[in-house]
Order: C-alpha cells, then structure tokens, then sequence
C-alpha cells in the first residue's frame, strides 16, 4: 500500500513539473500577489477567478497546485470525457459540475450535494477553484451575470475565505472565444498547439505574456449582499474597468501567422408581434422568477446580465414554455433576452432539426455471412448467451447512437469485464436505472455473469415506487449513467438517488488487472467459462425482478427464473420468421417486460442484430432510426407505433415488413394504417407475471382478438366469482398456465393463483373469452384500470389520493353528504385516455396535479378535466354509479 501511495504521489509531481514545462515553451507567465496569499497561512480558501479561455484553468493549476492544491470545480461534460479522467483525478481531486442548459429534479440534487461538499471542504482545510461567471466569456469584459453559486456559498457562511484571481492576456488565444465566437474543442486546439511547438523547434516558439493577479477582496466586498450587487462588485474587480484588449501572437517564429477572426455578430433573428395575452403570462412568470416588477420597458434587457438570472432560473422558464405554449427544440444560449422569450413563446424560435448523432457513422457494416436466428441450448441467459456469441463470432451483435456498432465478441468481453467489477459491489440484487441502449443490456448481462440479479427500475412512476422497490429487492447499489440522468425530464428518484453508482465512473476505476482477467475469460469456451463464474446459475434461480406498475398501492416485485423467460422467448419466436438478414429496432424501456425481454435479450440470444433506442415517446426520432438502420422488425406498444406512424415518410418505413404490437390494446385504426402501407401486423398479449407474451396472432391467419396462445402456454377463462371454468365463447377471468408463468410476487402475501384440476392457474385479472380455435378476445380489466404509454393506472387508488390531497389542503367541504369526488376517464381508441374527476366542491386543476407529483405520482397521472356536480350519483346498493359517469361524458 506504502509503495502504491509513493507511485502516486511521484506521478503527480512529474505530472505537475511537465505541465510548468509544457506551459513555458508557448506561454511566458507572471504571477502578482501569490507571496501575499501564501504568508496569510490561511487554509480553506475558495480561489475565485474570471475565465477568459480554456486554457486559464491549466495555467492557475500551474500556478497553484504547489503549494495549495485547490480541488477545481469542472463543467460536467469535460469531467466525464472520455481518456481524460485518469489524469484529472489523478493531480486535482476535482468536483463536477452540473451544466443547468437542460435541468432536472436530479441535477439540482447534484448541485445542493455539491454546495454542501464545498462547504464542508473548507471545514476541513480544502482549497477549492471556483469559477463565479459558470462558462468561457463571450467578449472582452468578464460577465459574471445572474451566476449564483458565489452567492449561494456566501449565504450559507458570509466568513468564508476568498481569494480573487484576474488572469489577463488570453483573450485573442485559440483557447478563447475571440476567434470563432465559439466554444473550443479543447483537445484540438491542445494538439494543434503541440504541433506549432515542435514547427518552432521547441525552444523558439513565440510566447503569449499571461498575468495571474491574486488578492484578498477589499473591506468593501458585499459579503451579505444580494446576488447581483456581489456579482457586479465581481465584473468590476475583473475588467479594472476596462475592455480587455485583442492580442494575437505569431504561430511561427519565421513569419507572423496568426488565427484569422471569424467570429460574427449573429443575426438578429425577424421579430413578429407579440400578443397582449402572451405577453402578460410571459411578463407575469418573470416577474414571480425575478421577484420584481417585470414590465413592458424590459424587453430588450438581458435575462443573465441585467435581470440577474442563472441557468437554474433559464432552465425553469425553458420548462414553462414548454407547458404553457407547447415550445421545444430551444437550443442552449437561445433565450438571452426578455423580447427572446416573448418571441419563443410567439412560436418564432421553432423547433429546429438536430442531426442525428450518428450522422457521421456508417450503417451495419457488409456480412458475407451470417448464421441462423435461434436461440441455442442452455438452461440459464448465461449460458445461452455464450453460446450465441460462440456460434455468432465476430458477427454484430447491436448497436446504438452512441456505443456505435458492437459484434458478438465484443460485446461478451465488455460483459465479462465489466461482470468483475460488479461482483464486488454489495447486495445480491444489483438495482439498474437505464433506457434502451447496448449499456442496458451490457449491464445486465454483466450482472448475470456476476453472480446477482439484476432489478430493473421505472422512473416513470414517482419516487414514492422506486423507494419501495429498492426497500423490498435490498438495493444497496442502483447501476445509472449520468448521461442519462442528466437528460432525463421529471427525474426525481427520492432516496433512490443516494444508491447511484455511475456507470462513468465505473468504467474509469476497471483495474488493469480486471481488463486482462477479462480479456482471458473472453478466449474460454462456454462450459469452461461457466465454471469460472462465481455461482453456478440454475434454470429455476431469479434471472431479473421487474416491479408492476403500482399506481393502484405500491409497484409489486416479479421476479422470474432463467426457465420463465427462455421458455416463452423460444416459444414467441417459434411463432415468427426471421431470416439472417433481418434486424430488429428495440425502443421499449428495459423495465418493461416485452422490452426487457422480447427488444432486449431475444435479439442478442438468438443471434438477431438489433439497434436500440432510448425514448419511445420521440415519434421523428424512431423514423430517423429505422430508416438509418435499415430496419425491418419492430415491437412497440400501439400508442408509440401510431406516434411514429404520423411523422414517417414512405421511404424512411421501406425496409420495415413485420410490427408487433403488446401492452395494450391495439385500436383498428392502427390495423388499416398498416395494412394500407402493406405492413405485416401482428398483435400479441402479454402480462409481466407470465414473461410476459401469453397470445399472439400469427403471420397468415386471420386476426382475431389477441391471437392464440404461444406453444407451451394453457389458457382457460372462469367465473371470477364462482371460480368454476367456463365454455368457450363465455366471458370470464383469464387464466394462464405455463413455463413462463412466475412463481409469486416479492414481499406479498396475496395469492394470485388458483388450482384447477390439479394445475396452478394464473389470475390475470382481465376478461375476455377464448373462441372455437382458440384465440383470446379480451374486453376489459376486471378492476377498474387505465392504460396510458403501457403503464396501468388504477382510478380507484387515485381516487384514494386526490381524496387524501383535498382534505390535507383543506379544500374539502365541512359538510359531506355520500362521495365528495370520483374519478374516470374517455378516449377514443385512437387517442390517449384522459383523466376526468368529478367533485362536489371546486379546486384548481394543475394545482391538483403538481400535488399528485409531489406525492410520488409519475408523470403520466395528469388531470385532464375537473366537473362539479351536486352530487356523485350512486348505485342501489350505496356504489359510486359510474356507468352514469360515463354517460356524461
């Protein structure tokens, strides 16, 4: 351990002492004020300096790292660059820092964790680099503008110790923004500057004159001021008053060659008349986010600089125009101006098309050969798999936009590699917080081959049901990537959020040692391989747990074996035909069963490509991806197929002949949309306790309810009362039989089985009726239940909540006669289910919904419509009626 900590510490000074050298060949440095800093002795200190390039930071690292080693906060996107970390955490011990240009419920977690580490770092005599403005500046005076952070800092301890940093000389460096008007690639610009060294011979390059100026702030600093009185004390201490002038130094010793300037004023874009009624709800909000009077005068005023507002505050007004006036696709630094948010919201700053983050990748690269889709022999997912990768090769596996393309022996090293880190992570179930992506699957292989069980979580439906899946699994890891989390909307994950490992910093930490041992496994056949891993998995052990939605009481845990699953995914594709030269495209979120199971694992086990996708919401996106990759299968819910179909051409769905549809009913629009485009169309039925396809229709046949039920699989429909089988064509309570049925819910004691004649039978909880050939009709939920985007939605539990609410705020009536509100919905089949409440008393709708999130409640429990009766009509026997309900609708 001793030698380990020696090595380190001998790396960091040669690190330090080759960075001063480096430095010096292109940069001569001064340094004002530094022996005033040091003789204070003064430890605990927040080093606050302006940010003129991207090359300050190194240079004040230089500067400083000697004696004080300051911890840099660094802009997220950098910190987690790829090959870049090793030696940032290495030298500095740096902190990342959230961009706000996109914001959530996690992010400003993130950002208080932050606060609260800096604040107690200095507790403990940590130096920190803290950059006041958050971002490079624009132009020649530094613009601190509505930052907060400073502010936030001071207002928890006004004592804390400031030194003030003014580096000057760099505006006009291709580090800067003077040349471009643009942020640098910094990468770039470092190896271009590397080349001009070595052009000059080293020693002769021409230097930039920088100086670093350090100070304590005056008496007159506003400790306990307000933001932007101690932000403009801030500006004026950094610009001395004065512009910062242009300087451009020779890239050449021989000749002047300087950078040409190519940064442009940008064109102001054509201004449209801004409605009165526009204009009072856009002046109001600003108005309650700036806590002043924000009147007509102040168009023309900038929202950072003049009105004081950070990017926490412009992420805020990006999501309110996004609800109030339907506005999306606003590029970051879009809103600058109170007439720019006035224009966004008049519908000037459209949505505009972003390439594809592929754009510049190729497609499926050329196979001459390609073996036949199946699923080999094996008993557990681990053992199928290696022997898929075995028989497939370097065939491609998967792919994605941003792993780029994957071949079988790729992606079972990564697997195996990745698996070594994970066994040593706590707990037996290993939580996973990810969409639709090569990760998620990489992840949860690696999780099998680890020894645990992967536990896939919904961030769909509150905090309050990802709290109790994490309680009733005994998560004490949850697997996420930051990526992910820091573009997710609405992402509140409680205390959730203090179990997050980040796979980011996961791959950074994978030991040398662990990617050769990876590396070896990798060249191992199956069965020898199999040996090696730290338990022997069995056909009847928890392959993955996968949680109910939960909108009724709380979500219920399914947990289900390696027979459950590789049963029914034999038996689906047994059922359908796909050649070699097929691909698949895999939108559907791994916490959802028919996308855990049937766009996830199936294609990688049977030897499938697939290209996956992380939001099955982005209609234009899914068009993009199945004509980019040529796709020619697609299982999706209804609700997303019939999204994409409105915004795809003809020509990006050529490739595309067969769409299967599960979660929830298909409408007969969607049937003659695609029988109209000559699609083939096939619908299937499918619960998560039963892994999860039960029924589907088959290629050829006549489509008739939902299909017959897959090989293997036993239907019989009962008398939910009676419990008694019932003959065919008689409506009842379906019940399935099967290998792929579970064994029972985590943590609950109710039953959901029944025994007839000597087989255990699954209670569905839908009705429906089988036909002379067998297939299921269903016609409805014996509960009462609402399916929006594949997630159920129990009426009768919201019921219990909006009932909780109103009495909590007081809105409930003193005196009650019978049910003061019921709750029910509409929707044709084509269109998405709204939620209707009828109450005996008034209150305000999105007041109403922001209490349901408050409460836990995802982001698809949304009151549509409130209507006040007299009273709630009842039944005879004293029920709510609501088959009259639904007749006022």
């Amino acid at each position: 351990m001793d030698h380990m900590r020696f090595f380190k510490i001998a790396l960091q000074y040669f690190l330090y002492y080759f960075l001063k050298a480096a430095l010096s060949l292109r940069y001569r440095i001064e340094v004002k004020g530094l022996s005033e800093i040091s003789r204070s002795k003064m430890q605990g200190l927040l080093f606050l300096p302006n940010h003129p390039a991207e090359i300050d930071p190194v240079i004040l690292i230089s500067v400083l790292w000697g004696e004080f080693r300051p911890r840099p906060l660094i802009v997220e996107h950098f910190y987690y660059q790829k090959g870049l970390r090793f030696f940032i955490d290495l030298i500095l011990n740096p902190l990342p820092l959230p961009t706000m240009d996109v914001t959530n419920e996690w992010k400003r977690r993130q950002v208080e964790k932050l606060k609260e580490k800096i604040l107690k770092g200095v507790t403990e005599s940590q130096n920190f680099l803290i950059y006041p403005s958050g971002k490079l500046k624009s132009t020649p005076d530094e613009r601190v503008g509505g930052a907060s952070l400073v502010h936030q800092l001071l207002e928890v301890n006004p004592n804390l110790n400031l030194v003030l940093v003014r580096t000057s000389g760099l505006w006009g460096s291709s580090f800067s923004r003077a040349i471009t008007g643009f942020t640098p690639d910094f990468g770039k610009v470092a190896w271009r500057g590397a080349f001009t060294v070595l052009k000059n011979l080293l020693l002769f390059t021409p230097r930039r004159k920088v100086t670093v100026e350090l100070e304590f702030p005056s008496q007159d600093f506003p400790r306990q001021g307000q933001k932007m009185e101690i932000n403009e004390w801030l500006e004026r201490w950094y610009n001395k008053d004065e512009q910062e002038s242009l300087q451009l130094i020779s890239f050449s010793m021989w000749r002047s060659v300087v950078p040409k300037i190519t940064a442009k004023e940008e064109k102001k874009e054509e201004e449209v008349v801004v409605s009165e009624d526009v204009k009072v709800q856009i002046l109001g909000y600003l108005s309650k986010l700036t806590k002043q009077s924000v009147t007509d005068s102040y168009t023309e005023l900038h929202l950072s600089n003049d009105l004081g507002l950070d990017s926490l505050d412009i992420s805020q007004i990006r999501v309110f125009l996004e609800e109030r006036f339907r506005v999306t696709g606003l590029a970051p630094g879009q809103l600058q101006t109170v007439s720019d948010v006035m224009q966004a919201a008049a519908g000037v700053k459209k949505e505009t098309e972003e390439p594809l983050p592929y754009a510049k990748k190729s497609r499926w690269p050329k196979e001459y050969y390609r073996p036949e889709v199946l699923i080999p022999e094996g008993k557990t997912i681990q053992e199928v798999f290696l022997q898929s990768c075995d028989r497939m090769g370097d065939a491609i596996a998967c792919a994605d936009a941003l792993s780029g393309v994957l071949s079988y022996s790729k992606l079972k090293r990564a697997a195996l590699v990745l698996s070594l880190e994970i066994r040593e992570m706590p707990g037996e179930n290993i939580g996973i917080l990810l969409p639709s992506s090569v990760a998620v699957y990489l992840t949860i292989l690696a999780t099998l081959f680890a020894g645990k069980i992967p536990v896939m979580l919904n961030w769909t439906t509150g905090f309050r049901n990802l709290e109790h899946a994490a309680e009733v699994c005994s998560l004490k890891v949850v697997l996420s990537s930051y990526r992910f989390l820091s573009r997710l909307d609405q992402c509140d994950l409680g205390q959730v959020d203090d179990l997050l490992l980040l796979l980011e910093k996961v791959r950074e930490n994978i030991s040398l040692k662990n990617k050769l041992k990876g590396l070896f496994l990798n060249f191992k056949k199956p069965k020898n391989l199999l040996k090696k891993l730290p338990r022997e998995a069995k056909e009847e052990d928890h392959a993955v747990i996968i949680f109910t939605s939960g909108t009724e009481t709380l979500p219920k845990g399914v947990p289900l074996t390696h027979r459950n699953l590789l049963s029914n995914q034999r038996a689906a594709l047994s059922c359908m035909q796909f050649g070699p030269q097929n691909s698949l495209y895999g939108v559907l979120p791994p916490f959802h069963s028919f996308g855990f199971s049937m766009t996830g694992l199936v294609p990688l086990l049977a030897g499938l490509r697939v290209c996956y996708a992380p939001d099955p919401t982005d209609s234009r996106g899914l068009a993009n991806d199945i004509e980019h990759w040529g796709a020619s299968i697609f299982f999706c819910a209804p609700s997303f197929i019939q999204g994409m179909l409105r915004v795809a051409s003809a020509e990006q769905l050529k490739t595309l002949h067969l769409i299967v549809s599960g979660a929830e009913k298909a409408p007969q629009e969607l049937y003659d949309t695609l029988r109209a485009k000559k699609k083939t169309f096939l619908e299937g039925y499918g619960i998560s306790e039963c892994s999860p396809v039960v029924t589907l229709q088959r290629e050829n046949e006549p489509a008739v309810g939902v299909g017959r039920p897959l090989p293997g699989v036993e239907l019989c429909v009962i008398d939910p009362e009676k419990e008694n089988v019932l003959s065919t064509s008689e409506e009842g309570e379906v019940c399935i039989h099967g290998p792929n049925v579970f064994e029972g819910y985590l943590g609950v004691k109710k039953n959901p089985f029944i025994e007839i004649e000597g087989k255990k039978w699954y209670r569905s909880g839908d009705r429906g009726y089988l036909d002379e050939k067998g297939n299921l009709i269903i016609t409805g939920r014996l509960t009462r239940f609402l399916k929006i985007g594949a997630e159920m939605i129990s009426l009768g539990g919201l019921e219990e909540d909006l009932i909780k609410i109103t009495k909590e705020k007081g809105w409930t009536p003193t005196k009650i006669n019978g049910p003061i509100l019921a709750v029910t919905s509409y929707g044709f089949e084509s269109e998405k289910p709204q939620i209707v409440v009828f109450s005996t008393f008034d209150f305000d709708r999105e007041e109403m919904n922001r209490a349901l999130k408050e409460t836990g409640h995802g982001g698809l429990v949304k009151i549509a419509e409130i209507r006040k009766l007299e009273e709630i009509p009842l039944t005879g026997t004293g029920k709510i009626h609501f088959r009259m309900l639904d007749e006022m609708l």
